[in-house]
C-alpha cells in the first residue's frame, strides 16, 4: 500500500484534510473517523492520521474529489469547538501510531511452597533441580530461586563505556564498520569511537589555529568588493514571514518515509540537541548566501565542513559557544574568509530561527538531500544527526524554538573572542593601505613637478638665472644689431631643439641649454642645422 501526500489546516470548528491520490479507486474510497483516530483507504493507497484532538462526523461534514489534480477534500467538525489542533504540518508525528495504555494484570502463579514440603521432598528436589540445572540454568534451594549470572563480556563492556555521539550521544562504535580513510573524507576528528568527548572541542581548535590562513583572510579584507555581492543578497528567509512558510511536496515525501521514534531526553540532552542545531544551521545559511540560493557540488563540504557538530562530533554546554566555534571555522575553510559575511551569516542563523519549527524542518530538508547525494559518503551523517534531527523536531513544542530564538538574540560575538588575532591582521593591513596611498599621490604629482622643472630649465640663464630673450626689431638695421639678432634667434632655437628632443630628462637639458648659450658666440654661417 502506498502512503499518499497529505494536508491538514483548520478553522475553529473544522479540521479539513486534503489527501493527493491521483491513481486512486474511488469505488473502493473507505473514510473512517473515531476522535482522533482518522483513516483513508483506496486501493493503492492507505492513511492512518493520529489527530492531536477529536474530531467526529456529522451532517456538517462533507468530501469532494478533484479529478484532474487527484485530490480528495475532507471537512469533519471538531468535538470540542474552538480548539486549536496542535503540529498540524508534522507529517511523522501524525502517522505515528496512538499510544494506547493498557492495563498489565500479573500473571504469576505459585505451583509450590518448597518451604512448606517435608525434608524427603527437599532432597528429592534438590537433587532434581542440581540434574537439571545443566539445561536450564535454574536451581531451586529452600525458598529461594537462583539465576546463573554471566557476567558481560569485553565486547560489550567496550561498547557500553565507548565514546558517544550522533544525535544527543546516543551513538557508539557506529563506524566501527567503516574504512578509517573513508570515515576521513567526512569526518575531521581522528578516531571517532576512541576519542573522548571532552578532548573534542581541544583538538578541534588547535586543528583550527593550525588551518587559518593568514594571507587569505588578509586578501579577502582587502579585495572587500569581491563580498559586496554575497553581503547584498537577499536569501529567502530575508522575504517571507512565519505565515508564509509552508513544507513543499518533495520534503513532505521525506517527513512521511522517516520511522516513528520516541525520544527520553533529560533536560541537558535537550540543551545540547538544541545547541547543535543552531551550529548546523550556521552552516547551512553560510552555503545559501555563497551560493547566492543555488547548491552546488560543493554545498554539501561546505555544510559539512564549517558545523563543528557534522565533522567533530562536538557537543555544546554554551550559546556563545557554538557561535564563536561557527564564526571561527567560517573564517578557516571556506572559499570567503570575511568577517562582515560571518556576521551577515550569524544574522541569517537568528531570523531563520525566528520563522519557526517549520522553517527549520525545511532546511534540515536541504542539508538531508544534499548529503544523500553527495560523492563522498555523507549520508552516514544523515544516519547520525539529521534523521533524528527531523524526526525529534516535530515532536518538540514550537515554545522550543522561540526561547532558542530569544537566546540567540542576547549573544554578540567579537573578534577578540575567536582567538585568530584579527585586530592585529586588520591593523597591519591598514597601515599598508595608508603607505601605498600616500605612494600614489606622491606618483600622481610627480609628473608636474617634472614638467615645471623642465620648462624651468629650459627657459633660464642656467649661470645668472635671468631669462633668454629675444627681440625682433625690424625698425633697427644695424649691422652689428642683426648679427646680435641672428646669433640670439640661434642660440634660441638650438635650446628649443634641445628641450624638445629630450624633455624628460632634466639633467639633460641643463647640459644642451649651455651648449646653445655657448654656440650662441658662433657666427650664423656655422650654426648647426
Amino acid at each position: 500500500m502506498l502512503t499518499p501526500r497529505f494536508e491538514l489546516s483548520q478553522t475553529d470548528d473544522e479540521i479539513t484534510i486534503i489527501i493527493h491520490a491521483p491513481y486512486a479507486n474511488i469505488k473502493d474510497t473507505v473514510v473512517h473517523v473515531e476522535e482522533n483516530d482518522f483513516r483513508f483507504y483506496s486501493t493503492p493507497y492507505y492513511l492512518r492520521l493520529n489527530l492531536p484532538g477529536k474530531i467526529e462526523e456529522n451532517d456538517a461534514s462533507k468530501g469532494d474529489y478533484d479529478c484532474d489534480k487527484g485530490d480528495f477534500t475532507l471537512k469533519f467538525s471538531k468535538v470540542n469547538k474552538g480548539e486549536f489542533f496542535e503540529n498540524l504540518n508534522m507529517i511523522t508525528t501524525l502517522l505515528a501510531p496512538s499510544k494506547k495504555k493498557h492495563n498489565i494484570v500479573p500473571t504469576i502463579e505459585v505451583i509450590s511452597n518448597p518451604g512448606a514440603s517435608n525434608p524427603e521432598n527437599d532432597d528429592h528436589s534438590v537433587h532434581k533441580g542440581e540434574d537439571e540445572s545443566k539445561d536450564n540454568l535454574i536451581s531451586q534451594t529452600g525458598d529461594e530461586w537462583h539465576t546463573e549470572q554471566c557476567p558481560p563480556s569485553e565486547s560489550v563492556c567496550a561498547m557500553l563505556h565507548s565514546p558517544k555521539y550522533g544525535f544527543a550521544n546516543k551513538f557508539s562504535g557506529a563506524l566501527a564498520a567503516f574504512e578509517e580513510a573513508w570515515i576521513k573524507e567526512i569526518v575531521d576528528l581522528p578516531l571517532p569511537d576512541k576519542t573522548l568527548p571532552e578532548d573534542r572541542k581541544k583538538l578541534r581548535q588547535q586543528h583550527e589555529l593550525e588551518s587559518f590562513s593568514e594571507e587569505h583572510y588578509m586578501a579577502d579584507l582587502v579585495e572587500s568588493e569581491c563580498v559586496e555581492e554575497y553581503l547584498a543578497f537577499s536569501c529567502e528567509w530575508e522575504k517571507i514571514s512565519q505565515a508564509d512558510v509552508s513544507l513543499n511536496e518533495q520534503e513532505k515525501d521525506l517527513l512521511k518515509e522517516l520511522p516513528n521514534k520516541e525520544y527520553l531526553l533529560d533536560e541537558n540532552e535537550i540543551n545540547a540537541v538544541l545547541l547543535s542545531l543552531i551550529d548546523i544551521l550556521f552552516a547551512s545559511c553560510y552555503n545559501c548566501r555563497t551560493t547566492l540560493g543555488e547548491n552546488t557540488v560543493e554545498s554539501g563540504w561546505t555544510i559539512n565542513k564549517l558545523s563543528s557538530t557534522l565533522s567533530w562530533f562536538q557537543s555544546f554546554d554554551d550559546i556563545e559557544d557554538v557561535l564563536l566555534g561557527s564564526v571561527r571555522r567560517s573564517l578557516c575553510y571556506p572559499m570567503i574568509r570575511n568577517w562582515d559575511l560571518s556576521m551577515k551569516v550569524l544574522s541569517d542563523v537568528k531570523k531563520v530561527v525566528k520563522l519557526g519549527k517549520i522553517y527549520v524542518l525545511k532546511r534540515l530538508c536541504e542539508i538531508h538531500s544534499l548529503f544523500n547525494n553527495s560523492p563522498e559518503p555523507r549520508y552516514i551523517l544523515n544516519q547520525l544527526y539529521i534523521k533524528d534531527y527531523l524526526i525529534w523536531l516535530q515532536q518538540i513544542s514550537n515554545s522550543r524554538i522561540e526561547e532558542l530564538g530569544l537566546s540567540l538574540q542576547n549573544v554578540v560575538v567579537s573578534k577578540e573572542q575567536i582567538g585568530l588575532d584579527l585586530l592585529e591582521l586588520e591593523a597591519a593591513v591598514s597601515s599598508v593601505q595608508n603607505e601605498n596611498l600616500i605612494i600614489e599621490n606622491e606618483l600622481y604629482t610627480l609628473p608636474d613637478d617634472l614638467e615645471k622643472l623642465i620648462i624651468n630649465n629650459g627657459t633660464s640663464d642656467p649661470v645668472n638665472g635671468d631669462p633668454l630673450t629675444t627681440t625682433d626689431n625690424s625698425e633697427d638695421s644695424d649691422s652689428d644689431s642683426s648679427s646680435t639678432s641672428s646669433s640670439t634667434s640661434s642660440s634660441t632655437s638650438s635650446s628649443t631643439s634641445t628641450t624638445s628632443s629630450d624633455s624628460s630628462n632634466a639633467e639633460s637639458n641643463v647640459i644642451h641649454t649651455n651648449n646653445a648659450h655657448h654656440n650662441s658666440n658662433l657666427d650664423s654661417d656655422d650654426e648647426p642645422n
